[in-house]
């Protein structure tokens, strides 16, 4: 795949205009941990909940497509994308209170090679080479990384985010396929209000407070909302038009680098020995293997 950078004769928008939206877009999403930490007042699951609850509101009035007009088969794989959404925020907002900023964003990052092995696995892809040795460097990052117990990180915490990036492989499989037909408002919004819908049941059966908090923390919230669930994606996904995918994903992979600094200057947090070794073998697997793959985007946090 031509991963050269665009000009503006090849584009539909000035060069400099388009990384800007994606510098800011990763910008965005970089600080979702940071925002996380500082709405630690409020459940994983409300915070979860808020996201895609307020991302759908906002997004449903740009709605383009009348609902009875999309068919039944958009409407399930686009259902289905929302319950692994639900799922994936659940398990990696959770994983940011039990371990490092660090080792969370790093983990739940490896969702390009969690969807490389499921595309190869059910669509019968082919991976090349470059991309097999991406998914072994994948592991190898992860097992020095995931242990727990090092710098602050717990293997409770390493193991969610984890999970995290499994389940945003499920939501980005899920979405190529029903964003072939349908427009992007109206994948986002169903899939979100999915997600907002399964999560709310999940607070009420848990008995998760969805509201009276502190003012900071509700700021902390419509951070995450206003920041990560409507800038960052939507800029990302805007951006497409305009860059290759796998550009786009390589330049996604310095979100868990700007975490972390953010974690070290703003909460004090410094990673493990181990972290830095993993962390290089984790984003070199996903460049290896988004280089390889055929949609290898990721979604930022």
């Amino acid at each position: 795949m031509d991963t050269e950078a665009p000009t503006s004769s090849d584009v539909g928008r000035p060069v400099w205009v388009v990384w800007l939206l994606l510098a800011l877009a990763v910008a965005s999403t970089s600080v979702a941990a940071i925002l996380i930490r500082y709405a630690g007042e409020a459940d994983p699951l409300a915070i979860s909940f808020w996201r895609c609850a307020a991302g759908a509101a906002v997004l449903a009035p740009f709605i383009k497509q009348r609902p009875r007009s999309i068919d039944r088969i958009n409407w399930r794989r686009s259902v289905a994308a929302g319950a692994f959404l639900a799922v994936h925020f659940a398990t990696w907002i959770s994983s940011v209170s039990l371990t490092t900023v660090a080792s969370s964003v790093l983990l739940v990052s490896t969702s390009p090679v969690f969807v490389a092995a499921a595309a190869r696995i059910l669509f019968k892809e082919r991976l090349q080479g470059a991309g097999w040795l991406g998914i072994s460097l994948t592991l190898v990052g992860v097992a020095l990384i995931g242990g727990g117990g090092f710098g602050g990180s717990s293997l409770a915490g390493n193991v969610l985010a984890l999970m995290g990036g499994a389940m945003a492989a499920g939501y980005l499989l899920a979405g190529r396929a029903a964003r072939r037909d349908l427009g992007i408002i109206e994948y986002a919004v169903i899939a979100y209000a999915t997600a907002a819908l399964l999560l709310l049941v999940a607070c009420v059966a848990s008995g998760v407070v969805l509201w009276d908090y502190s003012a900071p923390t509700w700021w902390a919230i419509a951070g995450i909302i206003v920041g990560p669930q409507l800038l960052g994606h939507t800029l990302i996904n805007l951006v497409l038009k305009d860059i290759d995918p796998t550009t786009v994903a390589v330049t996604i992979m310095v979100e868990p680098v700007i975490s972390t600094l953010l974690a070290f200057a703003l909460l004090a947090e410094t990673p493990s020995l181990l972290v830095y070794p993993g962390g290089a073998l984790i984003l070199l697997g996903i460049y290896l293997v988004s280089s390889s793959s055929r949609e290898p985007v990721g979604i930022g946090h």
